[in-house]
């Protein structure tokens, strides 16, 4: 008796933007201007000189620049972003893009410098620009569901060299950083000055999150009174061996967040300054808030 074939389900999840359909999209600077152009000013209603609407703007040859053919008024898709002055092509800026956006674990300037055959310098620049772009601006606060945890990014003291060593902490010198994810899939992270204590991290969880939401997090001290201010507050108590409470709440998608991140600049960059790390963290939350 013939098997009967089994219908194949259409996978939900969003193809793969690969590197064949990036270099069809995007095969030369005057398309990558265009895209710019299209993304700065399709909302524009009418020619902001002699005020046409739907005017129609070509673009000047010889320069990063369009021109309104009713009354010759200039617009310059690049001036105010990452890409004024700059003298690499936009289209090794467009690839580095690409490259930060479907890389799980991130590029080292180093491994920029190589795939476009440009200076460190440049390479290291390109990149800095690139995370900056990732910064979120956004002022929404997180709802429902909120999970809260902190946690070290560095290398242990007893690694380094003894002339860098730091008298510090019992945290081993290392930078301590603070993070929120809501159920929604965003995330707010922030990087402290000093280690976390109730003073600091209070301050920026009600600035943050709003007041009907739950807070998840561990039995951490600093954590102390939550329930006073928000709709509840449930404590997973690690201390306690305990990962998901009587509840049913857990902390470990936030702690995943976490890992994801050390195993990027551990794997990818080797070694982060606190001056630059709040930029590797928007990173790794503009990718996670983006996988899709």
């Amino acid at each position: 008796m013939a098997k009967k074939r089994k219908k194949r389900r259409k996978s939900s999840k969003q193809k793969t933007y690969s590197i064949a359909q990036f270099r069809n999209d995007y095969p030369d600077e005057a398309t990558c201007l265009d895209k710019i152009f299209q993304i700065r000013f399709s909302s524009l209603g009418a020619c902001p000189r002699c005020a046409v609407v739907e005017a129609k703007f070509k673009r000047i040859s010889t320069r990063r620049c369009y021109q309104c053919v009713e009354c010759g008024y200039q617009l310059h898709p690049t001036a105010g972003t990452v890409f004024e002055k700059t003298r690499t092509p936009l289209t090794y800026w467009f690839y580095a893009i690409y490259l930060y956006t479907v890389t799980r674990n991130g590029v080292a300037a180093k491994e920029l410098q190589r795939h476009l055959k440009v200076t460190y310098k440049t390479a290291w620049r390109m990149a800095d620009q690139i995370r900056k772009i990732m910064v979120s601006t956004s002022t929404e606060k997180l709802s429902g569901l909120v999970i809260a945890d902190e946690s070290f990014i560095g290398g242990q003291e007893k690694n380094k060299h003894k002339n860098k060593r730091r008298k510090g902490t019992g945290y081993g010198g290392k930078t301590a950083v603070f993070g929120m994810m809501d159920k929604n899939g965003r995330v707010i992270a922030k990087v402290l000055d000093d280690d976390p204590k109730g003073e600091i991290l209070k301050p920026i969880i009600r600035e943050n999150v709003d007041k009907d939401a739950t807070i998840i997090s561990d039995g951490f001290g600093a954590y102390s009174g939550l329930k006073k201010e928000f709709k509840d507050h449930q404590i997973v108590k690690h201390e306690n061996e305990e990962y998901v409470n009587e509840a049913g709440y857990t902390t470990n998608p936030i702690e995943t967040h976490w890992s994801n991140l050390k195993r990027m600049i551990k794997g990818t960059h080797i070694h982060v300054g606190k001056k630059h790390l709040y930029k590797y963290i928007a990173e790794n939350i503009f990718r996670y808030e983006n996988k899709h």
